[in-house]
């Protein structure tokens, strides 16, 4: 059976000033296939990373849930929560590297909690360094990198589990257009063994994608499929 995670009736709301509500998500209903490129665009502040955080268990929905082949993620709690988040590869759009650690010690972290040794951390880890065209800096510190860099580390980190559900918040913002380019192929290239790929990002990415992809636009908490 092909993965898929699908939103019901999705919504979150954030507390703001002088205890008012804001809804960032609107009583969203989507299905994001595995074998495909997911593509969600929107403007600054549309709220494109609240839904792939909730999607990825890093935030509660307010109503509604998220369900990953007939389960209903959203709803776990504890040991439960943690083997699904377990299961998913998160870019975040500000990194998340731990600055005092190597480039390859940041990407061996997400391997570790799975039980591997450290030999096969470390030859899995370097495997995905390669793929971003990193390896050269495998020694450094996080804290020494380019923000070119520190996105190349973010996605190898995020990609070096191989994970089913991937989800990509603004992986290539740093990028120029070559290694943007590098980088979308390398998401591309997990669609190919069945994972959900997930990947919100800036407009003008669309005219250069470097294949087919399903593409939606969020924008005052409702989510829209773009026709072609």
């Amino acid at each position: 059976m092909n993965s898929k995670i699908t939103c019901r009736n999705l919504s979150v709301a954030f507390s703001g000033e002088n205890s008012r509500t804001r809804s960032v998500l609107d009583n969203i209903n989507v299905t994001f296939p595995a074998g495909k490129m997911n593509i969600i665009t929107g403007p600054i502040g549309a709220g494109k990373s609240t839904l792939l955080h909730t999607m990825a268990g890093l935030t509660r929905p307010t109503s509604g849930e998220v369900v990953v082949n007939d389960q209903a993620v959203s709803r776990w709690s504890g040991a439960h929560r943690d083997q699904w988040r377990r299961q998913a590869g998160i870019i975040f759009q500000h990194c998340h590297l731990l600055h005092e650690l190597t480039v390859l010690e940041n990407i061996m972290l997400p391997l570790i909690p799975l039980g591997h040794t450290v030999s096969h951390c470390r030859s899995q880890s370097i495997a995905a360094l390669k793929q971003v065209a990193l390896f050269h800096h495998a020694g450094r510190l996080a804290n020494s990198l380019s923000g070119g860099e520190r996105q190349k580390t973010a996605i190898a980190r995020a990609l070096v589990t191989q994970p089913h559900f991937i989800f990509a918040d603004e992986p290539t913002a740093h990028m120029d257009a070559e290694n943007s380019r590098q980088m979308m192929e390398l998401l591309y290239h997990c669609t190919g063994r069945n994972a959900v790929v997930i990947v919100a990002t800036h407009e003008s990415i669309l005219n250069r994608l470097p294949g087919p992809a399903l593409c939606y636009r969020l924008e005052n908490g409702a989510l829209n499929h773009l026709t072609d």
